[in-house]
């Protein structure tokens, strides 16, 4: 049978039309494949999802992306990456969002505010005007909902279509790997720092008067690191290695770690082997790769740069910069929490003091950057003072001002 059907005037002919469809599916393929290829190599979550947001505007011709987290223990969704607008939270089952995070289901509508199920609250607060809709569920391990990733307002006025469907399920796809992998590094690397925290903690808790002595190193270790240029992994590395720096005191015994008197020559000596078995206990933990030099940093603080510390006597130019900046931030608390033997210096003094150890003791570069980061370390010094111990605490009743100890120089700031 014949088709009556006659073509408009002016429109290209059909295999044209064929052509040019087929174009855009290479087209589309190739943007998928591209974005998937930058999402697995790059290293960063909110830059990768981000991508992927900008790519779906394109490949579906939408106004907006949103890529939602699914946060079960607070009952709600937050959008992870926003692209057009602020942070949304809402809660699960709220708004079309909130509905996919319940049921796993797509959701595709072209009509928002005629859909019942629509939350109109983001836009009223905003000012934006929401028309069409699509919504995948992002699924990890078990089936289970981790993220929602939506698109917005189809451009020309339009529904979203089956094929914008296909492609929002592959994007979808691998936006939700990457998110549940990022997912489960975090949960590691929570598990890492509470553990290094809680070694830290052990120690410190064996001896009143130096309670919160590592966590406070650590925090003026981070400071003066960043006065420094560190940053990232080094600056992870420098935070590890200063909560850890004192770990070698687990096998001082009482009599001498908890002794308020002075200590005699062979105590002396005795004390001085805690930084020795710091990097002998901690060469048991495997450490990440890029991260394997936190034993030698952690055991290197009472070295000293004119090649008398302990506990090889290294030289300057081995000892490591980590290392340097941990024995300046152990110094810097000595001085200026209280102990059995002395009051809490002032910041003044504290610096006064430093000053003249460096070059012989400490680093002159770091303690310039102890001097650059001042405003920094005396903000850090007044959030940390709940940690000092108290003037009732075990062992805290002697002051006689002695500046810095022989404890101080054999471990036990």
């Amino acid at each position: 049978m014949t088709d009556k059907r006659k073509k408009p005037a002016g429109r290209p002919r059909k295999p044209r039309r064929s052509t040019d469809r087929k174009v855009t599916a290479g087209s589309r393929l190739d943007l998928i494949l591209d974005v998937t290829r930058r999402v697995m190599s790059i290293t960063d979550l909110d830059a990768r999802l981000r991508d992927m947001a900008t790519v779906t505007t394109q490949l579906l011709d939408a106004d907006r992306a949103t890529i939602f987290i699914v946060d079960r223990e607070r009952g709600e969704i937050w959008s992870r990456v926003a692209l057009g607008t602020g942070e949304i939270r809402q809660a699960i089952g709220v708004g079309i969002a909130g509905l996919v995070a319940a049921t796993g289901e797509t959701v595709n509508i072209s009509d928002a505010y005629a859909d019942p199920r629509f939350n109109p609250e983001p836009d009223r607060r905003t000012g934006y005007r929401t028309k069409s809709l699509l919504t995948f569920p992002m699924t990890g391990r078990n089936d289970r909902v981790i993220g929602v990733f939506q698109v917005v307002n189809k451009k020309g006025g339009g529904a979203f279509t089956a094929d914008d469907e296909d492609t929002l399920s592959s994007l979808g796809a691998s936006a939700a790997v990457a998110v549940e992998n990022a997912q489960l590094i975090s949960e590691q690397r929570r598990l890492w720092t509470t553990l290094i925290e809680t070694l830290a903690v052990t120690i410190d808790a064996r001896d009143q008067q130096t309670a919160g002595h590592s966590q406070r190193v650590t925090r003026y270790a981070e400071v003066i690191g960043r006065a420094l240029g560190l940053e990232g992994i080094e600056l992870e590395k420098l935070r590890t290695a200063a909560l850890l720096h004192d770990y070698g005191k687990i096998a001082v015994r009482d009599e001498f770690l908890l002794k308020s008197g002075k200590l005699d020559e062979a105590e002396f000596e005795y004390m001085k082997e805690h930084a020795e078995k710091t990097e002998e206990f901690l060469a048991h933990l495997v450490f990440p790769q890029d991260m394997r030099d936190i034993p030698a940093i952690a055991a290197q603080h009472h070295e000293r740069m004119d090649g008398k510390g302990y506990p090889r006597g290294l030289p300057a130019s081995r000892i490591l910069l980590g290392a340097r900046i941990v024995a300046a931030a152990d110094v810097f608390d000595a001085l200026t929490a209280p102990r059995y033997y002395k009051p809490a210096y002032t910041l003044a003094r504290t610096l006064e003091i430093m000053d003249g150890m460096a070059g012989g003791h400490l680093d002159p570069t770091v303690v310039a950057a102890v001097r650059r980061s001042v405003h920094d370390l005396e903000w850090t010094l007044e959030s940390m003072k709940h940690t000092w111990p108290k003037p009732g605490d075990e062992g805290m009743s002697i002051s006689p001002d002695m500046g810095l100890s022989e404890r101080d120089q054999a471990g036990r700031p």
